[in-house]
């Protein structure tokens, strides 16, 4: 199952691929957890979701309780579209929300820090929380998700206290 499931001043405006701007690296990470939850696999715009790595982004993905799976952005996309083919989730979709986020952002590169949770469309199980560590650079003035690192939090335990999540 896919476990997608991550500055305070305000930098450059850019505009994505599909013409989204996006004036601060946070407005591009809550767009990346809004354009994967969808009703189902053929209403995510997958070219843009792609438009917003480098080519060469690395995302590592808690897959099961005691392993995390590594990806390039095309196979973090590909796990996504299998993922919504499970007839769970085909019939009545995904969704993601960040619950809280935490930036730091130098010149030209930023680290986001992000608790979200994740759930199929009216299950009856609760959702799935967990936490994303998204590390963002601009490249030819726009920017672009570098790497991205999952951990879901066990069931039974909540997400960290505010405390742990200084720097």
């Amino acid at each position: 199952m896919c476990l997608a499931s991550l500055s305070l001043g305000l930098l450059n405006g850019q505009q994505s691929g599909s013409g989204s701007w996006y004036k601060t690296p946070e407005e591009l990470i809550r767009d990346i957890y809004v354009s994967v939850s969808a009703k189902n696999s053929e209403s995510v715009d997958w070219q843009k979701v792609r438009s917003m790595f480098i080519d060469e982004a690395v995302v590592v993905l808690r897959t099961s309780r005691d392993k995390s799976t590594q990806f390039t952005a095309d196979g973090f996309i590909q796990d996504f579209k299998d993922f919504y083919q499970y007839p769970e989730v085909s019939a009545n979709g995904f969704g993601e929300k960040i619950l809280r986020m935490k930036t730091m952002v130098y010149k030209e590169i930023a680290f986001i820090a992000t608790a979200y949770s994740a759930e199929i469309t009216g299950s009856q199980r609760p959702p799935t929380l967990g936490v994303d560590l998204w590390l963002l650079a601009k490249k030819d003035g726009l920017w672009k998700i570098t790497s991205i690192v999952n951990e879901v939090i066990p069931a039974g335990e909540e997400l960290p206290d505010e405390p742990e999540w200084k720097f």
